[in-house]
């Protein structure tokens, strides 16, 4: 009787062993990403070419090929066999969504070789903000331990521009399909565009220094190769607006420009350059080298710029229709968060510039956004890190903390031009300061300078 027990159970624990290594060992997963775009969808799904080679019940790769070739070698097959086991439709009314396997390319993971599908989907008319049902049985009709996990990782209609994936769903043999609920709009897919520009100033700490060394000399009068004087407010606030709305076209131009594919720079040369209208701009603030000329400096600088900007959008695979949609909410973000800032600092500014403290400020302004220049150039174009960088990320971290610092500095500088004759800077710095600044101009100077 033991031993008929025994026999019977072996079946039982061999079922035990042998599941318990599969679930010890599991077969390898594809994952797929989606990208809701303004007429349809964007899908990349990366699958184990061991996988691929089990459903197709076929061998793919020869001996010691990269998967890269492997993958070019049977394109077409891979493209047509894609094509059979992916399917979209809207979830209401089950309207197909037309599919178009875009390209096949192969490249090594730490899990084997991986052939990477990137297929195009187009909404019905009117369906391009649905809901969407996705089936997708690659691999997984054959292989019926194969998992397929799905990802929203952009939805410009619910302006998801940027942020973590979300799983939305897995597919596998049991499971064949699964259902991305959306509620967008066009208000929402702007509002996430501008969101993104304005959140690219706001960690663009370079941009906002360059504007900064240029908003320094706004309210100053150049003269003989100094900054000589001060600007009436009426004046500064004319200088600034000039200054800003010539940015505001150099960057929208190669923004544009960039972001649509016409122009096309190495993003290395690009952020180098940008380093180098900021070590500029901060010298000019130091000294007048393009005295009156300001406004011409933004402009040619902002071209730069806006191609730094650009690469925000370039880098994401956008079709047409989005691309342009994109760029108008991006645009119209950086634009919002320069004024905002310039709204919150210019009064400051100008009040200061009323006192004798503002020389003093300006050349330490210049002075700091000098060497800030100079760490991102280091960090650019040579192979050695940022040696300014926990200054870049605490200002990057602290923007209130910096503007209220300037706003007491402000109103002590106030206090003491009127109860004590002025703020002068201290003694070991007076010789250093002087290299920089004069006595201000008779007032027919001034006049002239202005």
């Amino acid at each position: 009787m033991r031993r008929l027990l025994c026999a019977a159970c072996l079946p039982v624990v061999a079922t035990l062993v042998v599941g318990g290594e599969a679930r010890a060992h599991p077969t390898p997963g594809s994952v797929v990403f989606v990208d809701f775009t303004v007429d349809g969808a964007r899908v990349e799904q990366d699958v184990p070419v061991e996988e691929l080679e089990r459903a197709l019940r076929r061998p793919l790769a020869e001996e010691h090929e990269s998967a890269q070739h492997m993958v070019q070698r049977h394109r077409e097959l891979l493209r047509g066999y894609a094509a059979e086991h992916l399917r979209a439709s809207s979830l209401a009314g089950g309207r197909t969504w037309d599919c178009e396997v875009v390209d096949v390319v192969g490249h090594d993971a730490e899990d084997g070789p991986r052939a990477l599908f990137r297929i195009a989907l187009r909404a019905p008319d009117g369906d391009a903000m649905a809901s969407l049902r996705l089936a997708d049985d690659i691999v997984a009709h054959e292989v019926v331990s194969h998992h397929i996990q799905v990802y929203v990782r952009s939805d410009w209609s619910t302006g998801q521009v940027t942020g973590p994936v979300q799983l939305v769903g897995t597919v596998h043999a049991g499971r064949k399909d699964v259902t991305v609920t959306r509620s967008g709009s066009l208000w929402r897919a702007f509002g996430g565009t501008v969101s993104l520009g304005a959140e690219h100033i706001r960690t663009g700490t370079d941009h906002v220094l360059f504007l900064f060394a240029l908003v320094l000399v706004a309210p100053v009068a150049a003269s003989a190769r100094r900054w000589r004087g001060r600007r009436r407010t009426r004046d500064a606030l004319m200088a600034l607006c000039r200054v800003v709305s010539a940015f505001t076209v150099g960057h929208s131009a190669t923004l544009a420009l960039g972001a649509l594919g016409v122009t096309v720079l190495p993003s290395v040369l690009v952020e180098a350059c940008v380093a180098g209208t900021i070590l500029i701009s901060a010298a000019h603030a130091l000294r007048p080298i393009f005295p009156r000329r300001e406004a011409f400096l933004a402009g040619a600088f902002g071209l730069i710029h806006g191609l730094a900007f650009a690469s925000a959008i370039s880098e994401r695979d956008l079709g047409w229709a989005q691309t342009v949609w994109t760029l108008l909410g991006f645009n119209v973000g950086i634009e919002l968060a320069q004024l905002g800032l310039l709204a919150l600092a210019t009064p400051w500014l100008l009040l200061l510039a009323r006192t004798r403290a503002y020389d003093g400020f300006r050349i330490v302004g210049a002075a700091a956004t000098m060497v800030l220049s100079v760490g991102w150039l280091i960090e650019r174009t040579t192979s050695l890190s940022n040696p300014t960088a926990p200054a870049v990320a605490w200002l990057e971290d602290n923007p209130v903390m910096l503007l209220v610092a300037v706003a007491a500095y402000t109103l002590l500088a106030l206090a003491a031009e009127r109860w004590n004759g002025g703020l002068s800077p201290p003694r070991h710095v007076t010789s250093v300061v002087a290299t920089f600044r004069d006595v201000p101009a008779p007032d027919g100077e001034q006049d002239a300078a202005r």
